[in-house]
């Protein structure tokens, strides 16, 4: 493997693996921190839209070349959100009520 391939291949998969974890950490700490939160609405909106400036602005900067690049972004985004949903999986929730407990 030469350096040309290190570079479309391997760096863009490590950046968007780095990508992905910061973007669905943050969902992740955002939902935990929500019950909690004085102001639920201005906490979504501003880690909606700090995890979205991150991940769009990662990917247009990898926009700029051969679609191997883009695509080793994406890959590495989509499986550490697979591996994140895979590890953190459902958490337990409160006994279901009414109408939904009647249905499961």
């Amino acid at each position: 493997m030469h350096m040309g391939a290190i570079q479309t291949y391997i760096v863009p998969f490590i950046i968007g693996s780095l990508m992905g974890l910061l973007y669905f950490m943050g969902l992740w700490q955002t939902v935990q921190r929500l019950a909690s939160s004085e102001k639920p609405y201005r906490l979504l909106l501003f880690s909606y839209a700090s995890r979205l400036t991150i991940a769009l602005g990662g990917f247009y900067l990898f926009m700029d070349g051969p679609w191997e690049r883009l695509a080793g972004v994406c890959l590495g985004f989509f499986i550490v959100r697979t591996l994140l949903v895979r590890t953190l999986g459902k958490v337990p929730g409160p006994e279901p009520k009414g109408a939904t407990a009647w249905k499961s």
